[in-house]
């Protein structure tokens, strides 16, 4: 499995296009579209997801099935419906479907960052003027 990268407001991995974001009530997960989830549950969704990306799950004999299945459990779905789910590229209307930047006001660290839609503009970015030496 892939490295997953997990950050306060965005849940990743290199091995698969979906991604988890914070949104206001929880966390939502690109294979989840509608769905809110908590952040444990969002970090669940993307081991199912990278694990699906870096190689897929093997037959029902695979060692892995086990693991899957208890997974999915945690999310409210049998094993192979997250498998399938997972399977698919992201939908046009979720996190990871759409193109988004970071907002510029967040500092390095990442706080007060969140995610701009295309043609969003930020309030805080409005007259904001670069720091010196940037």
């Amino acid at each position: 499995m892939s490295g997953i990268k997990i950050t306060a407001t965005l849940i990743s991995s290199p091995a698969t296009p979906h991604t988890a974001m914070a949104s206001g009530d929880g966390w939502e997960v690109s294979w989840l579209p509608g769905q809110t989830l908590t952040r444990n549950q969002a970090i669940t969704a993307m081991v199912i997801a990278s694990i699906v990306g870096d190689g897929g799950v093997g037959l029902a004999d695979d060692p892995i099935w086990p693991h899957v299945d208890g997974w999915a459990g945690e999310l409210g779905l049998p094993g192979a419906d997250a498998v399938v789910r997972a399977s698919e590229p992201p939908t046009p209307d979720s996190p990871a479907g759409q193109e988004k930047r970071m907002c510029a006001h967040a500092d390095r660290d990442g706080q007060g960052m969140h995610w701009l839609g295309t043609g969003q503009t930020c309030q805080a970015e409005i007259g904001q003027q670069p720091e010196a030496g940037t």
